[in-house]
This record gives structure tokens, sequence and C-alpha cells, in this order.
């Protein structure tokens, strides 16, 4: 068995099962651990018949392989000639699930009835849980046959041979993982970026055609939009729309001038095919109204010309007819995703050229020899080949993957590239290395991409509230092992026109993961419901009338679109004899008015009034009129004069609002200048009844926002402070933000779920926001993933939340998956129902979900103990030095120090100043190391009570500091003068015996401190005085690392973040604790005794820590 005869004999028509067996089983698993089933017929035991309707034919048990403890059983699976399996996945998904009921492997075998069809697919289905349990199935699939690249099965495969002799299960699922070939994909791309934003690549577009200077300005989203267009290009390659002529060295030698694929000098190709494509072909209908040739050549002379004509005839070895028929075969596809985005802009009175795509007839360079007006990518970045190179060619690297324009779902996956990779692909990028920030952009923008597990779980768990989850029908449409034969036609009409009627939005729609998951769900639910539905008209409808999406990021929104664009694609069906009629392609529709760029937290300073008057409302419903006919326009002159009729109208209303009372100029300037035609530009706010229409709220709000700290905003914070949101605190963060918002945008009842960081439930900045959703909202589920890491790339822990707009029935169904629970993440629905708990959230105190058996022991900790809030102590944090290297030294440089003092008086003065610092790293359980380490303490003195330090007395010192002018100068964290420390007014309790802790750790470790010892920041103290050493026993205790634990958030390595205000919470015994002669174990006991736990709740403690 070698790779390449593998690879081959994937990529022929299917030959049988037992060609199969012999050519790939066999070699893999062994002959000997095969048992045949003389190919048993099935059809008729799992419920199916050969009809129509399921397009399955036969169904045959092949034999079953022995691996492991449970037989892997291999069935053969006949489908009709007239089924598309890939339009078929319900039908072949209900099949697997009746297949699976009694086994939890197997490998099956699809193919067609006839020669006809050459394309086949080798899935592998497994579940877990007991073996009826077959909601959880998941199907694995890769698809075979002449056309596909079978290059990952063929490598997948030969690793699993390579493993023949100690093969386990783990191995076959690692061999049919989506994941991996995801990484390993964008590993490539990502190579490919970075080497494309090379300078030395020469990659330019021409932005401001004046000056050279911003030729590489925005640089990094011409690529990514480059790409994406790109990817969509092989996308619907993969359905026939376009040549592969176009893509292949072999063929472009006979079309292009004197063309060399690895040229660094040319942009050959990206000119004249790729922006040929994407502009003048996808972008322009193949015949005008009149039915006549609609696609040509620019050719006005010395004028500018529409972009959506062909340009760079000169560049071809073949005559302009030629050009147009190589062209001629690809379909018109609208929708605005290949608009061209070249413009005028006006500077100081006049028009001047702002080439974005640089798509231009005009030749001419600047002194430089950088092209004026044309966008330049060399042809080496398309053609390159890994082993003549340092760097890889885009197709070289996309030829070698299966693409597939279907979305996987969590429990149906081909491993191949779906469009769901363009979502990941968009945020991925963006979270590459920014130079001039020193972190990433997708940290800036606090953006991550959702794992399709949560986007369904969360997309079921909205529409079902939405719908009515206590309604039978709701409850059994969602179950997709129900038949709903049982519900009678009027019934199952309901409920398909209630589908239609909700209106849902997503104010954060990033690359649209829960858009698509919302369209892909409802189209389901309504197939079920109408089994004879047109899934495009579906689809079409859905996307007009009830999914909306908002994101600051235009990038975001055009790949939103796009993805939206693919699903209504893969329903489509090329027809080579209907040129005239698009080859049986319906144009897209255009999605400006469904997706659009804008802030959505800051609101226009509209009166509740604005819109009540009656020449105002004439307008608007034009304006609505206007962006309805131009979602289904199909023609560039449509859509050009309905652009225009909304710029007419918008003037008007702005004269009219200008008229009115209740307007300012600016107020109505803001709202009508917005135009969602321009896809560079992003509003400075969100009006969902100006923008969508949706002046009455709407019913589901969905989505995963942003989680960005506030302070780092900077200016922008005072921005959002103003616009009045009860829940903004400065220390919090933006996801917070936006709960507020999105209950802002419900109608009332309407539902809201989210997944954001769970700090909000703990955290100080959260009490607002916990106050707000008790008093506010219908809290409705709570999952808290607590040290599960949901997202590839954020170390945040996260939660979702759904509520609805309506009064707090205080019955919040709660589930907590952590490390010990966290495969509950891959079936969610099936974790929450077996490990819920219903929970009473009221107030703003922290929101923590608590077991019948962690209630009692709250109950109990909290009827004995007072807060350490209440105690009589004192509790801070270490010192700022705002330059520790500087301040913190070691015992050499303070011997140094000392050494150079100029007489005893100096010296004693000095030796004083410098104090012993400890680290939280240094702090252990019950004691602490000693680090060497000193801190220069210059304090800046105690009001009324101590002057500062005037460094001149310390002449030693301040030569020592002098080395670091430049730092201390200019650093925020300082006292009166830069050798001054900032004002501490709790200094003098240094100089007491205090209990230290770290601040993070995995470990939590608490130490008594003798004075004169200091502690660096962001570790903290406590000064007890006479309590101290009973404060200690109980921080050190079982019960004090289980309260802990309870109630500190953690990072999203599990380490505990455990900040002042989590500890003051801790209730314990006032007075002090007897410990004399006792061990550690003994005291540990005498504290469970003081609060009086059961053994069960001892046991249940000692179990959680």
């Amino acid at each position: 068995m070698d790779a390449l005869s593998l690879q081959e004999y994937l990529s022929a028509p299917y030959q049988g099962a037992s060609s199969f067996l012999d050519n790939v089983l066999f070699p893999i698993f062994g002959k000997e651990r095969f048992e045949g089933l003389y190919e048993t017929e099935f059809l008729e035991r799992t419920g199916y018949k050969s009809t129509p309707s399921t397009g399955i034919s036969s169904i045959k048990a092949i034999g079953e392989l022995r691996i492991g403890i449970e037989p892997l059983r291999i069935f053969d699976v006949t489908v009709a000639e007239s089924v598309r399996m890939e339009r078929n996945r319900v039908n072949i998904q209900r099949l697997v699930r009746r297949l699976m009921e009694y086994h939890s492997c197997a490998f099956i075998l699809f193919h067609y009835d006839t020669p006809q069809h050459t394309d086949w697919r080798f899935s592998y289905c497994h579940k877990e849980g007991n073996e009826r349990a077959v909601s959880d199935t998941r199907r694995y699939t890769f698809l075979l046959g002449p056309g596909q690249s079978c290059r990952t099965a063929s490598e997948n495969f030969m690793a699993l041979y390579a493993k023949r002799e100690q093969l386990e299960v783990k191995d076959i699922e690692t061999a049919f993982s989506v994941e991996a070939l995801t990484r390993a994909f964008y590993a490539e791309l990502l190579g490919w970026y970075d080497w494309a934003r090379n300078p030395a690549t020469g990659v330019t577009f021409p932005n401001n055609v004046m000056h050279p200077d911003d030729d590489r300005d925005g640089l990094d989203l011409q690529l990514i939009r480059l790409i994406t267009r790109l990817m969509f290009v092989w996308f619907i390659k993969e359905k026939g729309l376009v040549p592969p002529t176009l893509f292949k060295e072999e063929a472009l030698q006979t079309i292009l001038k004197d063309f060399q694929p690895l040229a660094r000098d040319s942009s050959q190709y990206y000119q004249a095919i790729l922006q040929n494509l994407f502009f003048a072909t996808l972008n322009r209908e193949i015949t005008d109204e009149a039915g006549n040739p609609n696609r040509g050549f620019a050719e006005r002379v010395n004028k500018r010309d529409i972009k959506t004509l062909y340009r760079y005839d000169e560049q071809f070895s073949i005559s302009k007819e030629e050009v147009i028929a190589l062209f001629a075969q690809v379909p018109f596809l609208n929708g605005g995703l290949f608009e061209c985005l070249d413009k005028t802009k006006e500077f100081d009175g006049e028009e001047v050229a702002f080439n974005i795509d640089g798509f231009s007839r005009n030749a001419t360079t600047f002194p430089n020899g950088a092209p004026r007006q044309r966008a330049f990518v060399p042809n080496e970045l398309f053609f390159a080949k890994r082993e003549e190179n340092a760097h890889e060619g885009l197709f070289s690297i996309l030829s070698r993957y299966n693409f597939t324009v279907e979305e996987n779902t969590p429990h149906d996956q081909q491993v191949a590239l779906d469009p769901e990779l363009l979502g990941k692909v968009f945020e991925n990028l963006l979270g590459t290395y920014n130079p001039e920030t020193q972190e990433s952009a997708r940290k800036q923008k606090g953006a991550f991409y959702t794992p399709r597990e949560v986007v369904n779980y969360m997309v079921d768990r909205s529409l079902c509230a939405a719908l009515g989850e206590t309604d039978p029908l709701v409850k059994a449409l969602f179950d997709d092992t129900n038949d709903l034969a049982a519900y009678t036609a009027p019934e199952r009409a309901a409920l398909a026109a209630k589908i239609r009627a909700l209106r849902i939005l997503d104010p954060a729609c990033g690359s649209g993961a829960f858009p698509m998951g919302m369209l892909g769900r409802m189209t389901e639910l309504l197939q079920r419901l109408e089994p004879a539905s047109d899934l495009y008209a579906l689809k079409l409808e859905l996307i007009e009338h009830c999914i909306y999406g908002v994101d600051i990021e235009p990038i975001a929104v055009q790949i939103t679109k796009l993805r939206f664009f693919i699903s209504l694609i893969c329903d489509c069906e090329r027809r080579s004899d209907r040129p005239e009629e698009n080859y049986g392609i319906p144009p897209l529709p255009n999605l400006e008015t469904k997706f659009v760029a804008a802030n959505t937290l800051l609101r226009p300073k509209q009166p509740e009034e604005g819109f009540r008057n009656q020449a105002v409302e004439v307008l608007k419903a034009q304006l609505t009129s206007v962006r309805h006919d131009h979602f289904r326009a199909k023609t560039a002159v449509e859509k050009k004069h309905l652009r225009q009729e909304d710029q007419r109208i918008r003037e008007a209303l702005l004269a009219v609002l200008g008229q009115t009372s209740v307007w300012s100029s600016d107020e109505a300037r803001q709202l009508v200048s917005w135009s969602p035609y321009d896809q560079n530009a992003s509003a400075l706010f969100f009006d969902p009844q100006w923008m969508f229409d949706l002046g009455e709220g709407v019913d589901v709000v969905i989505g995963n926002p942003p989680y960005v700290q506030l302070q780092k905003m900077q200016t922008q914070t005072d921005v959002l402070k103003a616009q009045g949101y009860q829940t903004f605190d400065r220390t919090g963060d933006l996801y917070c933000l936006f709960y507020e918002r999105g209950w802002q945008l419900l109608k009332e009842g309407g539902h809201l779920c989210y997944i954001t960081s769970n700090k909000w439930m703990r955290a100080g900045y959260g009490e607002k926001m916990r106050s707000f959703f008790a008093k506010k909202t219908n809290p409705m589920l709570l999952i808290d993933f607590a040290g599960v890491k949901i997202f590839e790339s954020a170390t945040v822990d996260t939660n979702i939340l759904l509520f609805s707009k309506s009064s707090n029935q205080h019955k919040t169904i709660c589930a907590v998956a952590d490390k010990k629970n966290k495969n509950g993440v891959k079936n969610l629905s099936l974790f929450v129902q077996q490990q819920h708990l219903t929970c009473d959230f009221r107030a703003s105190e922290s929101w923590v979900i608590l077991s019948p058996i962690e209630q009692s022991i709250k109950r109990k900790i909290e009827a004995v103990g007072t807060p350490l809030k209440d105690w009589d102590v004192q509790i801070y944090r270490g010192v700022l030095t705002g330059c520790n290297e500087a301040f913190i030294i070691n015992t050499a440089k303070r011997d140094e120090i000392l050494a150079n003092c100029q007489s005893e008086a100096e010296r004693a003065r000095t030796d004083e100043l410098i104090r012993p610092i400890l680290r939280g790293r240094d702090i252990g359980r019950y004691g602490y190391k000693d680090n060497g380490l000193y801190l220069i303490n210059t304090h800046n003195g105690i009001k009324d009570q101590q002057p500062r330090i005037d460094i001149e007395d310390y002449p030693a010192v301040k030569a020592h500091l002098d080395q670091y002018w430049d730092k201390i100068a200019f650093r925020t964290d300082r006292g009166d003068t830069p050798y001054n420390l900032r004002s501490c007014a709790y200094m003098n309790l240094f100089f007491q015996p205090h209990i230290c802790w770290k601040a993070v750790g995995k470990n939590l470790a608490f130490a008594l401190v003798e004075g004169g010892i200091f502690l660096t920041a962001p570790a903290s103290f406590i000064s007890g005085g006479n309590y101290n050493e009973t404060i200690l026993h109980y921080l050190c205790s079982t019960v004090g690392s289980y309260f802990i634990y309870k109630n500190s958030d953690t990072t999203g390595a599990g380490d505990i973040m455990l900040n002042i205000q989590s500890l003051i919470k801790f209730p314990i015994p006032i007075g002090t604790i007897d410990t004399d002669g006792l061990s550690n174990k003994e005291v540990n006991e005498k504290i469970y005794r003081s609060y009086g736990f059961t053994h069960a709740e001892i046991s249940y403690i000692e179990s959680q820590v």
C-alpha cells in the first residue's frame, strides 16, 4: 500500500464494497480482524423504504472489524440516481441514526446505483453514551471519486496504515478530524499571508492615485479581501460555475502574452484574469434587458469607463472576442461581493480617483516605478511551488484540499473545507501580529470565532424560546427523531408562519457564524413543517425578512454576506444549455440592507417623536420600498437607479427633518447621510428603525459580542458613558454594554442569547449588570464554562446567558461545564438536560451556580461566619513602583548602595530606607521564601503623619536612581518627584505583621509575614492584628479553598484570580481559634466543626479542591 496508488484508487469511480475492503480496509486493519455478514440487506430493518422521498435504494451490512472493545460495523448504502447526496443530508442523517441504534461506531460507503454518477463517499460514524442514545451520532465523511483531490484521505489512511499494529479507535477519529484539516490549511494560508504582506513582494493597492505614499495602507484588509474573494471563487468552482482552466499554468500560457507564472515583477495574472473575473464577469450580466450580449471591453478614449467592463486586453495573446468567450461560461452572481471599490473622492473641491481595488486601464507609474492607478500582486504569489521556492503560491495550497459548498454541522461533517472556513480565516487573520500595537488585531477588537457546536446550541435555545418551548409541536420540531405526522396541517402551517414572522439580529456578527446558524436551522425547521417547499426560495425569504446583522468592521460584513451567497449557490444547479438564463443560476440578492457596518453601541441623537411627522413617514416609507426593491435588483442599471433614488429620498428627508423643531441639523445630517451601499464605510451609529425598518424591536438578539476592557478604549470610553447605559462601569468590559444594548433592541417578550466572558457573574464591575438582569429580565438559562476552553485562541472563561425581556420568574436553568465534565460541550443540549440546576437570582450579589449540597454548605458558612469586609481588619494591595528595575534591587545592589554611602549616618538612614520585599510567587502555604530582593522605599509621605523622603538626604540612592532617569521621570505611578514612590496611605501597615497572598495561581497560598517586609502588587495583604493567626488558618483551610474557588474568577488556563473583592466575601467566625499543639489536619477538622458541616458536606468540599 502506497500513497500514490491509494490516492489514484480513491479518485476513481466506486468499484464496489469488496474492492474497497481489499484496497483500503484490509491493508490498514488486517483481514484477520474482519468478519463478513454476507451483505445482509438492512433497508427494511431500518424502517426505510426504497422510495424517491428517502433517496435510499439499498443498505447492506458488509461485515465488522474488531477494533478495541466495540466492533466497527461496515455498511454499503446505495443512493438513487434521482437524489443528490449533498441535498439529502437530512434523510441520510436519519438513516445513520437508525443504523447506529445498536452500534457505537461504523464505516459507511455511500454511492449511486448507476455508473453515470461517479462520486462516492466514505463515512466514519460514532456516538457517545448508551447504545440507544443516538441523538449524539456524528458522521465524518470523505468525498471521493473523479474530480476530488483525495490527497487528505490518502495521507490520513496512510497514517493509519503506518500504525496498523497498534491501531485504536482514537486513531480513526483523528484520521477523520475536520478540525485537524482546518488547522493544517490555516497554517499554510497564514504562511502565504505573511509572505504576501512582506514589503519584499511588492504588493500594492493604489488608494489615492495622486501619490504613492499610501499604496500599502490597509494592506492587511486588502489581502484578506483578496483571499476571501478567491476562496469564494474556489468554492463555486466546485459547483462548476468557474472553468478550472483559469487557474492552470498550461492553459494560461496560451491565453496570456509571454506569461511567466513565477514572475516577481509582473501582476499580469491578477490583473488580466482575476480582476476581470471578479469585476467584469461575476459582477456583470451575460445579457442586457433586451437580451443582447452585455459583456465586453472598456473602450472609451481618455475617459473613465464603468468598472464592470473588461480591461488589460494588451496582456492577452488572444483576441478580445476570445477573452469574452473565455469568461462566457461564468454566470453573473450579483450581490455586490465583486463590486469594484474604486471611486472618486473630493479633495479641496477637486475630484481625485481613489482606487481601492486598482482595476484600471491607466498603466502610468510614479517616478519610483509603482503603478499609479493599478493594483500590483505578482504572479509568483499564486503559482510558486514549494519544492522550487522558499514560499508556496496560493493555488498550490488550495489545490491540495477538497472544498465543499455545504456548511458542516456538528453531527454531519465532510472532511473538506466548508464555507465556515471563511469565518475562521477572517477571525484568525485579524489575529495576526500587529507591529504598531505589539499585540494581535483580534485581541484589540476582542473578537473570537464561536465554535459551531456552541452556535447551534444557542440558535436552538433562542428559537425554541421565541416559538414557545412548552408547545408540544415546538418540542417535536426541535427533536429530529420525532415524526410530525401526528400534528394537523393547520397546526404545522401556523408554526411555520410563526417562524417566518421572527426578526433576528446579531449586533456584532463578525464573519456571520450566528446569522448562518440561524439560516440553516430555520430552513431545516421549515422543511420539516413543509417538506415540499423549495430550499432556495425558503432561504431567500428568510434572508430578506428575518435575519439581520451589524458589525463595526466592513470586511466582517462582507464575509458574512459571502457566506450567505455560498449557501444560496449550493442549492442551485448550473444549466449549460441556458446561457440566456444565466446558466440556471438565479442572480444573488443584494444584502447591503441586511448586513451593515455600524457601531451598534452608539444610538443616533434622535428624539422619540423624531419620525412622528406625516411628511417624514411618507419619505421613510418610500425609502423602505426602494431598499426592498434593491434586495432583489438583478442588473447594474436597476441597482444604480435604485441607489440614486435612495440618495434623492434621503436628501429630501434631510430637508424635511431640518424644518422640524425636534431635530438639529447635525442630528438629521448624521442620520440621513448614512448609505448602506458604501462597502468600505462604517456608520458611527446604529439605528434599527432607520437601517432595517425594525422600529418595533426584534424577537431574538443573538451573538458573541467583543470582549474589550473599557479602560483600554481611552476617549471612546467617555463616548460610551455619554450614551447613558445603566450598566456602564469604567472598570468593566465592552460586552456588558452589548447586553444592555441588546435588551434595548428587543421587543417586549423578546429573547437575547449571548456567549461572553463569565467575569460579570462575580466581578465587582458586574454588580450593575447582575442587578439589571435580576430586575429587568427573566434569566432563563445560564451555562458557566468554568475553566473549559471554548475559544481556541482566547484565554478568557465564558458563559452562555439566555434571557427574555420580561419579569423575572426566579427559575433560571443553570449548568456548570468545568474541567471535570468538559466533554459536555460536545453535546450541550444533553449535558444541560442531565446536569442542570434551578437557581433564583434576585440581586446584584455574585451569581454562583450551586447544587443542593452546595447551597447547604453556603448557608452554613454564611450563618456562622462574618465576611472579612465586616471585620476590624485592613486589606490592601502591595506596592506599585512604576519602574521595578529601578526601585526593586537584589542583595548585591543593596550592598553596593550601602558601600557608596559617605557617612555612617547616611548608611544608617539608607539601610532603614531599603526594605525586604516579597513577590506573589515567593508566597507559599503558611510560609514564604527569602528572595534576596529589596524595595527602595522613597515613599511620598503620609499626610499629617510623615513627610515624604527627600532624595537629597540619600546621595547613594539618588546616584543609583539617576541611572534610570529616562524611565522614572515619565512613569505614571510616581510621587511628587520622580524619585518618590506614589502615595501610599497604608504604608505603615507593612511594618506590622500581615497576611500576604499572591493574586494569580493554580494553588492558593497565604502566609503570615513579620513587620518590615513589603509586598509587590498585584499581590495583596491583610493587617489583622490579633486576628492574624485565626484568619490565616481559615484562609489556608479546605473550607477557605472551597469558598475562594467558588467565588473567584479564573484565567483561561484555570488559574485562580484572587483579588481583594473576592476575598472580603469569605465569612469567618469572628474571634480567635485555639490551635496550640494542633497539626494542620487537626486545625482543618476544627474549622469544619465550627461551621457544623455534615460528613457528606465535608466529603463534597474535599472533592472540589
